[in-house]
């Protein structure tokens, strides 16, 4: 027996709305500032923060978008990883393009999937480099905990990469995986039970101790047909390739409720302050 989806809905939506109410609002001059977004992989930059990159780029301020891993390795016993580096890398540039981030202000540092904290060295010497050339005045990484291993590297990375810049800037840490928990998604297994339950109530509360590092949020429930029309064009992670029914998709994940996730109308950061260590 599971609970109806309706139930979930509103369970989900009842918490989405709590969290929105205590967390702090950005206001338009911090929306304001130039801001460098980095996704681990590409569909990231939108599930994560796409409707705060379009609020931003409506009051033009400068975003700039770097994919951090190729994407290479989502499917890959269905398709050769340097095909689905070139798929993904095309969905990247025209997301992001959606978004309103032109392909000059895209930065694809194709780190193979899977594979980044072995290039732990070079990557944050990359983001060293865009972070002295170009300077944001605001950072969207990945939160670490409960996520993805190539999640948990860039958000890794990039702090690694601010302590050695040593300038102020302000982190908003975006989660993604890390909404897999009841009530945003469906509980696994019979409700009845008591193993199933334990697992249960343990993801949930893992959850809700995670959620609660979300104190910032962006209301952007006017924008969220533009962010659905720019996670569209991630067509390999929403489609089944020439329909097979092997090949994974984002709407798979617990029935689509994953996915329903980034539609309530806000987006959720863990804001960090960062301050420069004094120069002896």
């Amino acid at each position: 027996m599971r609970s109806s989806p309706l139930i979930r809905a509103l369970s989900r939506q009842a918490c989405r709305s709590a969290l929105a109410r205590s967390a702090r609002r950005l206001d338009e001059e911090e929306m304001r500032r130039p801001a460098m977004v980095f996704a681990p992989h590409p569909d990231d930059e939108t599930l994560g923060c796409g409707g705060t990159i379009l609020l931003k780029r409506r009051l033009d301020v400068p975003v700039r978008i770097v994919f951090v891993t190729d994407g290479s390795g989502s499917h890959p016993e269905l398709l050769p990883p340097e095909e689905l580096r070139e798929v993904r890398a095309r969905e990247a540039l025209e997301a992001s393009e959606l978004l309103g981030v032109d392909a000059s202000r895209v930065h694809l540092l194709g780190f193979p999937d899977r594979y980044l904290l072995e290039h732990r060295e070079e990557a944050i010497s990359r983001v060293v480099a865009l972070l002295e050339e170009h300077r944001p005045e605001q950072l969207f990484v990945p939160y670490a905990a409960g996520e993805n291993p190539d999640h948990g590297s860039t958000c890794l990375i990039v702090h690694e990469a601010l302590r050695r810049v040593n300038r102020p800037v302000t982190v908003f840490e975006y989660a993604v995986w890390s909404w897999r928990y009841w009530p945003h998604v469906r509980r696994d297994g019979a409700l009845w039970d008591p193993r199933t339950w334990v697992r249960n109530t343990a993801s949930t509360v893992r959850g809700l101790v995670r959620s609660s590092a979300f104190r910032t949020c962006v209301n952007v429930h006017e924008v969220l047909a533009g962010k659905r029309a720019a996670l569209a064009r991630h067509t390999s992670q929403l489609e089944r390739r020439h329909g097979d029914p092997r090949w994974v998709t984002l709407r798979d994940v617990d029935g689509g409720e994953f996915l329903e996730c980034f539609f309530d109308g806000f987006e959720f950061y863990r804001r960090i302050d960062f301050n420069p260590r004094p120069i002896s």
